[in-house]
């Protein structure tokens, strides 16, 4: 809170600070002060050539003009924080591309390595289910990738990679994701594992 009347939010983590608020000439004036207060007391300085202020039903006229005014340049929605697709539409396959493409290049570097059937496991459990945590915390996941996802992981886990033939399945992947106290490889089930995330 900067004023009585005037509140603005921020999210900071690292280099990467989020500011939200709303389209008005006080919260503009704010944001440059919290920001000339910022250069003054800690010596930093905001490289705003990187800065970019994105409105929500904001007219373009407006944005146009704050942008002169905080020295930044208009953005557009999706943008990434953080790793995080902001304003994308989780529902769309392709906003999850960043992540099946992350296991897909983890899986290659796995390439040409002899890894026993408890190893693979291990590694699906640990790295593979593990590279779509941030996005399942915040996003539903659609059941087109949690298909893609799947396949690559029973790909890898009957001994397969990227570029090799399909090999068979030796069992149901439902009797995979059991839990060991079943007997079962208790590999995670990404929609039961997604739902509880977000439940969190």
């Amino acid at each position: 809170q900067v004023s009585l009347d005037v509140v603005v939010s921020h999210l900071q983590y690292a280099d990467d600070t989020l500011f939200i608020g709303e389209a008005c000439v006080e919260h503009l004036w704010s944001m440059k002060a919290i920001l000339r207060w910022f250069k003054l007391v800690s010596g930093l300085k905001v490289n705003f050539s990187k800065s970019r202020l994105c409105g929500v039903n904001v007219p373009n006229l407006f944005l146009q003009g704050a942008t002169l005014f905080l020295h930044c340049k208009i953005g557009s929605f999706p943008f990434i924080y953080l790793g995080l697709p902001v304003g994308a539409d989780p529902r769309l396959v392709s906003t999850w591309d960043l992540v099946v493409n992350s296991i897909e290049k983890r899986l290659f570097s796995w390439k040409n390595r002899y890894i026993s059937l408890g190893g693979r496991v291990v590694l699906i459990n640990s790295v593979l289910a593990a590279i779509p945590i941030f996005y399942l915390s915040f996003l539903k996941i659609p059941t087109k990738v949690i298909k893609a996802i799947v396949s690559i992981q029973r790909k890898f886990m009957w001994g397969g990679v990227l570029g090799d033939k399909e090999k068979n399945s030796w069992v149901n992947w439902k009797d995979v994701c059991r839990p060991k106290s079943e007997e079962r490889l208790g590999v995670k089930d990404l929609k039961w594992f997604n739902a509880l995330l977000l439940v969190k």
